[in-house]
């Protein structure tokens, strides 16, 4: 089993008001939690953390939504195109710990058809 690697960015944690983004790489698959608001303001930032965690061309991509309390459509956009490249490549996106807010929105959207979903990371890795 590969150590995780720990990648951060955003300002600091704990704040629900800005966004936050962790990516680490373990068995094979990339992580990226992203918690707080991801708003149009954070949305090129997030799709360029998914693009680089999918340049290694992992095992799968997983998105951890525990943390996160908000996301408009630039964020959908991010993770539809991540979706594409992942589908391109044959592996699928993943994403995990979604609350029922944030799942209201993948339903209304009907975007959780192209997504594999799961309660939690570790279900999500274990599922790989």
């Amino acid at each position: 089993m590969q150590s995780p690697s720990l990648d951060q960015s955003g300002p600091s944690k704990g704040d629900a008001s800005v966004m936050n983004i962790a990516v680490v790489r373990q068995a094979g698959a990339v992580i990226v939690t992203v918690s707080g608001r991801l708003s149009s303001a954070g949305a090129d930032q997030f799709q360029e953390q998914l693009m680089a965690g999918l340049h290694d061309k992992p095992r799968a991509l997983l998105v951890d939504f525990s943390e996160l309390k908000f996301i408009t459509s630039a964020g959908l956009r991010a993770l539809i195109i991540a979706a594409k490249w992942g589908s391109a490549d044959g592996y699928h996106v993943h994403l995990c710990g979604m609350s029922e807010t944030i799942r209201e929105v993948f339903e209304v959207s009907g975007l959780l058809r192209i997504f594999k979903v799961h309660p939690s990371v570790d279900v999500g890795l274990a599922a790989l």
